[in-house]
């Protein structure tokens, strides 16, 4: 057994890539690095825009959440790594996973004091680590679920769960059953958040799609989304006269929101956090990529991409991505 594996007590991993989804893509990472420690716990590092530390309050394996925010003057750049390995300094760790190929983390494990140190290796980052086991330049072109998948393969930690499991308090739970009506057939969530405008599918698309659902299955239809997303909510409600079998989940804390999506049946969104986290929960999705590609090959997510849809006009795209989702609800079971 290498020094990298050796089961060390006190961990960090570093994740900073900011998105909600970001975290839940590295759930099984999380876990099993988790599960190479003497207390089966780590302390993840992230940025508080992923609100890592409400999301993940329910999940074991994290011990703590520290945020980069918490860095006077900041984390960002040589100088930030070395704030940054001040800051850390203080929590003793004896190991590190940097799961990013920014050097700057590993001049802040260096500053730290952290004898064991594990990263992607790519470039200048590789100078700071201990490990020998790092990835070569040509693998820097991976998606960021395949880098971490390699960097732990190499370091001799096997990835056991094949797809994200957000775990949720009972308290989130019973937060959002108190939120839903329970006299329907089915529920339909729909994320109706998105973190770039560019990946938003629209009011009027949305509206469309609440009308097919109605038609065809008189669903509960659930509304989820930000503190930014009270508008668009709004907009929507309002266009059916404010019915009751519509419930706005808006606003809400990320693991009663995360809870709401679970009670679905079925989760239908832009590529944001909340469909992540509906898949992450167990509930089959259906995700709108109209700005982006899907990163994470959770089988609960399928993907609609319209820009792959052979079609002249916009209006020929909406109409055909309406239909692509009310037919995929159909193989949905309850529907």
């Amino acid at each position: 057994m290498t020094s990298q594996t050796v089961k060390k007590s006190r961990v960090l991993v570093v994740q900073p890539l900011p998105g909600i989804g970001d975290i839940i893509w590295h759930l099984p990472h999380l876990k099993a690095i988790a599960e190479n420690t003497e207390s089966h716990q780590i302390t993840l590092l992230t940025k508080d825009r992923s609100l890592a530390h409400e999301l993940l309050s329910g999940t074991k394996y994290i011990k703590e959440v520290l945020y980069l925010s918490e860095v006077k003057k900041g984390a960002q750049g040589v100088l930030g790594g070395f704030r940054l390995g001040r800051f850390l300094k203080s929590y003793k760790f004896d190991q590190i996973w940097i799961l990013h190929g920014s050097a700057r983390y590993g001049i802040a494990a260096l500053r730290a004091g952290i004898k064991d140190r594990i990263g992607y290796g790519i470039g200048w980052q590789d100078a700071f680590l201990t490990s020998p086991y790092t990835m070569t330049r040509r693998e820097a072109g991976l998606g960021t679920i395949k880098k971490a998948n390699r960097c732990l393969e190499l370091n001799g930690v096997k990835v056991n769960e094949k797809k994200p499991q957000l775990t949720l308090t009972e308290g989130a739970l019973r937060a959002a059953k108190l939120l839903l009506k329970n006299n329907y057939k089915t529920t339909v969530g729909l994320a109706i958040g998105s973190s770039e405008p560019a990946k938003q599918w629209g009011v009027q698309n949305f509206i469309h799609l609440i009308k097919s659902i109605r038609t065809n299955y008189q669903s509960q239809i659930v509304l989820i989304g930000g503190p930014n997303d009270y508008g668009i909510a709004r907009s929507i409600k309002e266009n059916f006269d404010s019915p009751n079998w519509i419930t706005q989940a808006v606003g809400l804390p990320i693991l009663e929101a995360s809870a709401a999506a679970s009670l679905c049946n079925i989760c239908i969104g832009n590529d944001t956090g909340i469909l992540n986290i509906a898949a992450a929960t167990g509930t089959f999705s259906i995700g709108l990529y109209i700005a982006s590609i899907p990163q994470n090959d959770d089988p609960l997510i399928i993907p609609i991409i319209p820009a792959n849809i052979n079609t002249v006009s916009t209006q020929n795209i909406e109409a055909l991505t309406n239909k692509i989702i009310i037919d995929t609800i159909s193989t949905v079971s309850g529907f």
